[in-house]
């Protein structure tokens, strides 16, 4: 399964952005250091709707390079960052690109939530779910 994702948050920056369906705007509250900053790059999946937390389902690039907040991404499904609220994380990127996944960053970014990676297969079957 092929998808399309809109980077709001550039892995290692700062400076956060959020999709209000034409455009990136400032995300507000401006980014907290308590946060850490991404360890990925970070966005949302416009086409799906994920009721857990009333927004676009989120979704992460497999990638150890920073793509620029706007960048618009195709890839493939490869997993999904499980979190314990249903708030879960669609990993997208080519065919063997998970393994440049920093899984160490992500999990601490997430660890207050109880992350897991899942399967691709589990990952689509949640997407088809929504």
């Amino acid at each position: 399964m092929r998808l399309e994702m809109i980077v709001e948050w550039s892995l290692g920056s700062p400076r956060r952005f959020e999709w209000d369906g034409q455009k990136l705007v400032p995300y507000d509250p401006p980014w907290q250091p308590a946060w850490g900053l991404p360890p990925v790059n970070y966005g949302l999946i416009p086409e799906y709707f994920n009721p857990a937390d009333q927004a676009a389902l989120d979704a992460i690039w497999a990638s150890r390079e920073p793509v620029a907040a706007g960048t618009r991404l195709e890839g493939e499904v490869l997993g999904m960052v499980w979190v314990k609220d249903g708030d879960h994380k669609i990993i997208l990127g080519q065919p063997g690109s998970l393994e440049a996944l920093d899984h160490a960053g992500l999990y601490t970014w997430f660890v207050g939530r109880q992350p897991r990676f899942t399967t691709a297969e589990e990952a689509i079957q949640f997407i088809l779910s929504l």
